[in-house]
């Protein structure tokens, strides 16, 4: 499950790669002055294996999410997982994108570190399919790091166009893992 130097190799080449690769979010200009992406410390913590529940009464339907440049994405609503935070049990959505080769889940979030210290609009967090499935046969087991979540394109640059979290994964709690804001 958790392991910081997967974690930490896998921040180096993302730097690397946002400061070297043609396809990186960041304008030429931004790229120029890159000296990495701002990370909260590596949280052993904020890393699960969780069920994804797929018993909710509208697991595979359709939920439209409004994005940065005023348009909508169409989503699938996959399931709910359950965890832990600072005492606190947390339920937030896990959703699929219909439009997307399906190996991945995506978890839209938004919490008490939103708008102060990462985008206000939200993080992300890609979760692998890969999943184990769970021995009550109640859903599959995910790991979701939260260490991996991260600001879409567009808190980096206007030119992006990506998901606004939907209200339903407002957490009350600080998710101090993953991507900060630049400084």
């Amino acid at each position: 499950m958790y392991d910081e130097k997967k974690l930490l190799e896998f921040r180096k080449q993302k730097d690397e790669a946002w400061k070297n690769d043609k396809e990186s979010p960041l304008t030429e200009e931004q790229r120029r002055d890159f000296k990495g992406l701002d990370y909260f410390p590596a949280n052993p913590d904020l890393s699960f294996e969780l069920t994804l529940d797929k018993n909710l009464p509208d697991v595979g339907k359709e939920v439209i999410i409004k994005t940065t440049g005023g348009e909508e994405q169409v989503y699938l609503r996959a399931g709910k997982i359950t965890f832990t935070v600072e005492g606190k049990e947390i339920e937030a959505l896990v959703f699929e994108d219909p439009e997307q080769e399906q190996f991945q889940y995506y978890l839209l979030f938004r919490d008490k570190t939103t708008g102060k210290e990462t985008y206000k609009n939200g993080r992300m967090l890609q979760i692998p399919k890969k999943a184990l499935r769970h021995s009550s046969g109640q859903g599959d087991k995910l790991v979701i790091d939260f260490n991996y979540a991260y600001n879409p394109y567009s808190s980096y640059n206007d030119r992006w166009d990506c998901p606004i979290t939907p209200e339903e994964n407002v957490l009350p709690i600080p998710i101090k893992a993953g991507e900060r804001k630049l400084k």
